[in-house]
């Protein structure tokens, strides 16, 4: 290459780049100058040759300390590269050309490749095969600029444009490359932590001994449907009441309170409520929600896992913990799994209060704002032995006695007089919300569900009937359709005729004692079908079947309520045995009583229950004496399982 065609190209170099170049360097006249001068043509010419050399040594001192970079591990060889590349562009500084910055950009953008090794899980060569690719990459493409670094040596005087497009060439195959390993490894320890993460999570629902049947997401398997129903709120029904906890939910203002008491009678649907809430905040949402649901526990007498108190607060823990990271870990920390063995009141402080504390701590130095979360507890008056109200007494205790920020709690329950004077005594009041569903919904949404369960019904005089009959509560209208969807239109015609008589028309029917007076009405009728035509004696063995049935302190099956009621050992014979009357009973009271898995006997809802065990509303059904009797003759703890 002849000095004229190098004088020619490194004037192109100082024109790419912005430079100003004197006349004799473009060979074209200098312009007119006012108040020019030969000194000062002269320092413009040897600014200009100086801007020249310094434009120059970029590319050129980059190949000249290429070979005091080889080494024999591309990477760390990538690494001095990166190195030699930040020195030389500091020397330099800004009398780069586009080309050259491009060079030096890229190279620079290496530096990401000293972070990766730091961390040992991205530089494992055997196990991370977007290191083998990059490793791959960085080996040719140095080996290239080795290549044109010799080439230079020999000429000295390089082909200045040619060399720096092939080099901005191969440093732009090594940043793609640089890309791809980024991401690959990027998804490589998101994979690692995720499995972390969830080797934690199996770790803590080892430890914390957790029900899934509670969870609002359990799949009910058939049989497990026919001991328990969960439904969301048929479409159009409970919008008032479901807009109110809505907003409730999202309402992120400090004054809100941190936990909403629905309560009402049994049957009155308060488990549809929270069952649509569960599902709204967790798998469906609305892009306004400022709340995710965090926990979950549906309580249910049908389970052991459900019935009890002590599992609620390690479920609903351990369901926070698969949410949120930060909590997950404080609550490993906090290694105070030993309490899930105390009551309601220690497992709160220990595995819910302490280590949230501790995760908002951490959460608000990462982040300025920090997720909320709903934990949903539905029908505590399902868990046995009033366990129920002594947990939310002890959640409001704690809800009153601590920072919960950040969680809020939708509790549904059957009133309790006792507790509610006990929380109006709380000097923090905005702690807690009370709210019972008004009764004109309740109509309006009963009859939106018996139209959707019973069509060929609408605008008949049967619909307004069964309206009136349900008084309210939801259990009674679901009753009510169990009871009849077994029969043929025609003839659930003629059996409404029999439940609905004409006495029963009060247009209004607000009081609770009116409504059940309409359930009891509807449970005689049913014992009446099951019990008619029978003698005395067979009157009184299925009554006793069904006694001990219901009164147990475990569910018990057909069998053993027939060696129960059976005094005479020769009935025990299979040819004769009472367990088929018992089953027989069962097939009669379908619509309030069914098998589980293991052929015990159980009612769908206490308020059955109830109503047997009240001589006054059962009247001929509750035989108080012969209860008795059993109860000191088999030393049973008999009570309603509820």
């Amino acid at each position: 290459m002849g000095s004229a065609q190098a004088h020619g190209e490194n004037t192109q170099c100082l024109l790419e780049a912005g430079a100003k170049v004197p006349s004799e360097l473009t060979g074209k006249p200098a312009e007119a100058t006012v108040g020019s001068s030969p000194a000062a043509t002269s320092s413009a010419q040897s600014t200009a040759k100086d801007a020249l050399k310094v434009t120059l040594n970029f590319t050129q001192t980059l190949m000249k300390r290429l070979p005091e970079i080889v080494d024999g591990n591309p990477v760390k060889m990538a690494l001095s590269l990166v190195k030699a590349i930040i020195q030389i562009k500091d020397a330099v500084k800004d009398n780069m050309d586009a080309v050259e910055r491009r060079i030096a950009s890229t190279g620079a953008q290496l530096a990401i490749v000293e972070k990766a090794l730091a961390d040992p899980r991205t530089y494992d060569e055997e196990g991370n095969q977007w290191m083998k690719q990059f490793k791959t990459t960085l080996e040719r493409e140095i080996n290239e600029l080795l290549r044109l670094s010799k080439e230079w040596m020999i000429r000295k005087v390089a082909d200045h444009e040619k060399e720096k497009g092939e080099i901005a060439e191969i440093f732009d195959r090594v940043n793609e490359a640089r890309v791809q390993f980024e991401l690959g490894t990027g998804i490589a320890v998101y994979k690692i932590v995720n499995a972390l993460q969830n080797d934690l999570r199996r770790s803590l629902g080892k430890d914390l001994h957790v029900s899934r049947i509670a969870d609002h997401k359990y799949y009910l398997r058939e049989k497990e449907q026919e001991k328990l129903r969960r439904e969301v709120c048929t479409t159009g029904t409970r919008v008032p009441i479901l807009k109110n906890i809505v907003k409730w939910v999202n309402d992120m203002s400090p004054q809100t309170p941190s936990i909403y008491w629905l309560f009402g009678p049994a049957g009155s649907g308060k488990s549809s409520i929270a069952y649509t809430i569960a599902r709204r905040f967790e798998l469906t949402g609305d892009v306004d929600d400022t709340i995710t649901l965090g926990g979950n526990f549906f309580c249910s007498r049908q389970f052991d896992e459900t019935r009890g108190v002590t599992c609620i607060v390690r479920t609903i823990a351990y369901h926070l913990a698969l949410k949120c990271k930060e909590f997950a870990e404080c609550l490993q920390r906090c290694e105070t799994f030993d309490a899930i063995y105390e009551g309601p009141r220690a497992q709160l402080n220990e595995l819910l209060v302490q280590p949230w504390a501790e995760s908002r701590s951490v959460l608000a130095r990462d982040s300025s704002t920090s997720p909320r979360y709903l934990i949903v507890i539905d029908a505590l008056d399902e868990v046995e032995a009033r366990g129920g109200s002594e947990f939310l007494r002890a959640l409001l205790d704690v809800i009153n006695e601590h920072d919960m920020a950040g969680l809020k709690f939708f509790v549904t329950s059957r009133s309790d007089p006792d507790l509610v004077a006990y929380v109006e005594g709380f000097q923090r009041k905005q702690l807690y919300r009370l709210q019972d569903v008004e009764n004109e919904e309740v109509e309006a949404d009963i009859t939106k569900y018996l139209e959707a369960s019973l069509p060929h019904f609408a605008g008949l005089s049967e619909l307004a009937g069964m309206l009136e009959f349900a008084g309210g509560l939801f259990i009674c209208a679901a009753t009510l359709v169990r009871h009849l969807t077994r029969y043929k239109p025609v003839e659930q015609k003629r059996i409404l005729s029999k439940i609905l008589p004409g006495s029963v028309t009060s247009p209004c029917l607000q009081q609770p004692s009116k409504a059940m007076f309409l359930l009891d009405a509807l449970y005689l009728q049913i014992l009446s079908d099951a019990f008619r035509d029978l003698e005395s004696d067979e009157f009184s063995t299925r009554l006793q079947i069904l006694h001990t049935a219901l009164c147990t302190a475990e569910p018990v099956s057909a069998s053993t309520v027939a060696e129960l009621v059976c005094d005479d050992p020769s009935k025990t014979d299979l040819a004769f045995s009472s367990a088929e009357v018992a089953d027989d009973v069962l097939s009669q009271l379908h619509a309030v009583l069914y098998f589980d898995t293991q052929k015990n006997i159980l009612s769908y809802h206490k308020s059955f229950s109830d109503f047997i065990f009240d001589q006054h509303r059962s009247k001929k059904y509750c035989d108080e004496q012969w209860i008795e009797v059993q109860h000191r003759k088999y030393t049973l703890i008999f009570h309603a399982r509820c």
